[in-house]
């Protein structure tokens, strides 16, 4: 069931990050939300592969670190999303290499297995025993999920009664309610052993 449940949701994501893409193939906000949406289809794939199929190649060191470093690319296309959305303007570079200039050294350490001590599965459970960068790559991801809200809210203020308002309006409804649930998956749920 879990299987079905996850390739529907890669499919509507496919074909949201489609339809968005197609509609307007040359506007930076369409093309920044796609590649979040391609993001959000790369996580799902992830779980897909890893929590469907045992015996698969990912092992459990791999999900973390493309979990890891999947929430992080998320976090950085919200941004420039943020950045370009509603006017289809441009990303500005240099705040954009200040900002992400971290990423240069949390991914690889991601990559190289320096964000945990142990991943495994234990008594049938999985078990992740973090290391202190870790606790600093999520300090970053929130940092940057923050940035990039703080952008869309200072937007939804500008742009108050008005469509281009509602429309950010209701990203940063979605923006809320997923902050809420990914700390309560990720961080609340885990610390209460659930």
């Amino acid at each position: 069931m879990l299987v079905l449940l996850h390739l529907f949701v890669l499919f509507l994501l496919v074909f949201l990050g489609f339809y968005v893409f197609v509609a307007d193939p040359r506007s930076r906000a369409n093309q920044t939300f796609a590649a979040f949406i391609a993001f959000l289809a790369l996580w799902t794939t992830k779980d897909l592969i890893f929590w469907n199929f045992a015996g698969s190649a990912v092992t459990p060191g791999r999900w973390a670190a493309a979990s890891f470093i999947i929430a992080l690319l998320m976090q950085f296309a919200l941004v420039v999303f943020a950045w370009v959305f509603p006017e289809n303007a441009r990303t500005p570079k240099k705040r954009a290499a200040v900002l992400f200039a971290p990423g240069l050294v949390l991914i690889p350490a991601g990559l190289l297995g320096f964000l945990w001590h142990e991943a495994a599965f234990k008594e049938g459970r999985f078990v992740i025993d973090l290391a202190p960068l870790a606790y600093v790559f999520v300090a970053y991801v929130y940092f940057v999920f923050f940035y990039g809200a703080s952008i869309l809210y200072n937007k939804y203020r500008k742009y108050r009664n008005t469509q281009r308002g509602q429309q950010v309006g209701a990203i940063l409804w979605g923006l809320l309610i997923t902050g809420i649930l990914k700390t309560l998956a990720n961080i609340a749920l885990p610390n209460l052993g659930i």
